[in-house]
């Protein structure tokens, strides 16, 4: 029974306004391109005990997943309402898996040199998912559909009440499905300061801060355990998931980190065990022989089943496990090259001349040489910026970059809202090097928009990068920060030769702007009643009326010329910025090398 093409030849848009339009099960079939009485015969007619291959592949823990594959016929019809469902469903941000453009790289790429690590596991996820759920979820909004459709579409989608692990359709509607959870879970990430993400069944946030939230989990010395508060397991619960707590796991950043099996620590990289395994399985087709190779290989590694063994060559799974040491160590990493040269030995039609000269030449190039162009909201950020590296080189700390700190800016046009237009006007233009705007955090209207808590920056496109500067350890009890916060407040508050300083507005009683200590006056409302800590520079009298505050720039240039009493500053919480900055080259140089 000839099922047509597998692509269907409407526009996502075509597609869209179809689906919007469904009204019977025949109207399903129109769209799917194939007859109603095809669409009948697999639904209703093929027996369903023959509708799919079911076998069972080993787990880690000693346990087996069960995968259900449709035939032929049912599996083209899952592929052309897996199109159509792609053009309906909009995945949330955090949502990694099974979405064009992310996988368990880019997912782990999000929790990359976080302090604190937490993984869940959802339970039986795809079979916690039943047909009532995916009917329910076709009939509600935004999909809105008839009670019919939402019948037809669950029949295509699940297989003995549930949806199959194995059928083209069942990951995007798992995410459907998991929408309401990762909207949920974003926000409360994002109270506690945390960054979400889910890959399928997998649930990780990560976070800068101290300390984990206890909000969210902690673990239990009396106990001996990871306890997950009841604000996170109750809203996993009530979008119809049940938490696998045996497998949750909380690791600070002296531990060894994992998010979907990719070590996030300092930098990404795959398991030993897995470079190993890659190094012995070339060995053995160099020594051996290929079919020696290829029976050794299941023998010793895989317990798979007769199914998967006639879909996947030995050569195949041997390159792909190549090219993701690629994916996750960077296409210039010296591990993956020499594996591909070997590779290239042994099986010359595997690895292109081409591919191979394209690494050789990002082997060959320094990365250093990317350089950086760095904007600030005015040249006090510039000042202290370059103190501080100067500061943190000398104490040994190396960047894989180099950076031009930009101080010409008009004094007439700085400040957020000017560096926030110069973001959008530069994006509209390809860089040749990429150029990052750095935002003090203490406008929350600004910082949304120049950040991105899935990167730890914003990707404005054609090489323009933002971000607002991460909260420092000593600030962790506050939201909002400018860069004088990042020195401790004996630093802050250190006075000139004149008897000069900065104040910080919990210096001041709240009312009536008199400071707690001596005999001054703030006269600034703002700045003494604001709920943050504030940095005032200015606005501050003495009993005879006197000035006695020092500007921003006048902190700044002491610092950078070690006046006097400003020249022994400790910058060590500095680093982060210039982290988040190397993150931004690197991101970069892997966009240029897709």
């Amino acid at each position: 029974m000839s099922m047509g093409t597998i692509n269907l030849s409407l526009t996502e848009e075509e597609l869209k306004e179809r689906f919007s339009q469904l009204k019977t099960r025949k109207h399903i079939a129109s769209l799917l391109e194939i007859s109603d009485y095809q669409l009948r015969y697999h639904l209703y007619i093929y027996p369903r005990d023959k509708a799919y291959t079911t076998f069972q592949i080993p787990k880690k823990t000693g346990e087996y997943r069960t995968i259900s594959v449709p035939h032929t016929c049912l599996k083209i019809i899952q592929r052309k309402l897996n199109q159509v469902l792609k053009c309906v469903y909009q995945p949330k941000p955090s949502t990694q898996g099974f979405v064009t453009g992310k996988s368990i790289v880019t997912n782990a790429k999000q929790h990359l040199r976080q302090r604190y690590v937490l993984n869940l596991d959802i339970k039986d996820f795809f079979s916690s998912i039943n047909f009532g759920r995916v009917r329910g979820l076709f009939m509600a909004s935004p999909y809105n559909c008839t009670e019919e459709i939402a019948t037809v579409l669950a029949q295509i989608c699940c297989h003995e009440n549930k949806l199959p692990q194995g059928a083209p359709t069942s990951p995007i509607v798992s995410n459907m499905i998991s929408a309401r959870l990762d909207s949920q879970l974003q926000r409360l990430a994002k109270k506690y300061h945390c960054i979400y993400t889910r890959y399928a069944d997998d649930i990780t946030f990560s976070t800068s801060r101290p300390k984990f939230p206890g909000h969210l989990a902690w673990f239990s010395e009396e106990a001996e355990k990871l306890i997950l508060s009841d604000d996170l397991k109750k809203t996993i619960e009530d979008n119809g998931f049940i938490v696998n707590e045996s497998k949750s796991r909380l690791y600070s950043k002296y531990r060894h980190q994992e998010v979907t099996g990719i070590t996030v620590n300092k930098k990404l990289n795959v398991k030993r065990k897995y470079i190993r395994q890659i190094r012995a399985m070339l060995h053995a087709w160099e020594k051996y022989g290929l079919d020696n190779a290829q029976a050794e290989f299941w023998k010793q590694f895989d317990n798979k089943s007769s199914y998967q063994k006639k879909q996947k060559s030995f050569q195949y799974i041997l390159k792909s496990k190549i090219e993701f040491v690629g994916t996750v160590r960077g296409k210039d990493d010296q591990i993956y090259l020499n594996f591909l040269r070997w590779l290239k030995r042994l099986a010359p039609e595997l690895v292109s001349d081409e591919k191979l000269n394209v690494y050789n030449l990002w082997e060959n190039q320094n990365k250093s040489s990317i350089k950086a162009t760095i904007w600030t909201e005015g040249k006090t950020d510039i000042k202290h910026l370059n103190s501080a590296l100067k500061w943190l080189e000398h104490q040994g700390k190396k960047f894989d970059f180099q950076i031009e700190l930009k101080d010409d800016l008009d004094p007439q046009k700085q400040g957020s809202s000017e560096l926030l237009a110069m973001c959008k006007q530069l994006c509209k233009t390809k860089h040749q090097q990429p150029m990052i705007a750095i935002f003090d955090r203490d406008e929350p209207t600004i910082t949304r928009q120049i950040d991105d808590e899935s990167l730890g920056f914003k990707d404005w496109k054609n090489g323009m990068y933002s971000f607002a500067l991460p909260i420092p350890q000593h600030r962790c009890d506050h939201k909002e920060i400018c860069i004088e916060h990042y020195y401790q407040d004996n630093e802050i508050q250190r006075q000139d030769i004149n008897g000069r300083r900065l104040f910080l507005s919990n210096e001041f009683h709240s009312e009536s702007g008199r400071h707690l200590n001596d005999d001054f006056t703030c006269v600034d409302k703002n700045k003494f009643k604001s709920k943050e800590l504030k940095i005032i520079d200015q606005d501050v009298f003495d009993k005879n009326n006197e000035k006695v505050a020092l500007s921003k720039n006048d902190f700044a240039d002491n610092i950078f010329n070690k006046k006097e009493k400003f020249d022994n500053f400790e910058f060590g919480a500095f680093e982060e910025v210039f982290i988040i900055i190397e993150k931004i080259v690197k991101y970069y140089a892997e966009e240029l090398r897709k």
